[in-house]
């Protein structure tokens, strides 16, 4: 298994993941005990396609803030399809879903240029320079 660290712009992009698919899973619960709920919070106003995206994005902020090596994908897969999914919203002008939209095509835009996921490389210790070889007393 290969080290790895998220980087700052990982982090970032898991942040805007979570926000939106707490949104969505917020909206998908208050919608199935039956309050009448803005377009915003749903996804194309169907109950399980909100909580199906809801919990993929939540995979997404986990995988990206847990620095898995196969982030990078996933969330450009998720992003598009949350965003193609968004696209009726986007056409009424929805404020809330054209700024999450934007949010995500810059996300994807800068997972195509960057990865976010750094590997780290063991540290190599040069035992002729080592501090047991000059008798440190530390253990």
């Amino acid at each position: 298994m290969a080290n790895t660290s998220p980087k700052f712009g990982s982090l970032v992009v898991a942040s805007l993941a979570g926000v939106v698919g707490t949104k969505y899973l917020l909206g998908g619960a208050l919608a199935a005990v039956g309050m009448n709920m803005v377009s915003s919070v749903m996804v194309t106003d169907s109950l399980a396609l909100t909580f199906t995206v809801g919990i993929l994005l939540g995979i997404v902020t986990a995988a990206l803030a847990g620095a898995f090596v196969l982030a990078r994908p996933m969330t450009i897969l998720v992003f598009l399809g949350a965003a193609g999914l968004s696209i009726p919203a986007v056409r009424n002008a929805d404020p809330v879903i054209v700024a999450e939209t934007i949010g995500m095509g810059l996300s994807m835009l800068y997972l195509l240029v960057r990865n976010p996921i750094e590997r780290i490389e063991p540290a190599h210790i040069d035992e002729n320079d080592s501090a047991t070889r000059h008798g440190s007393t530390l253990r």
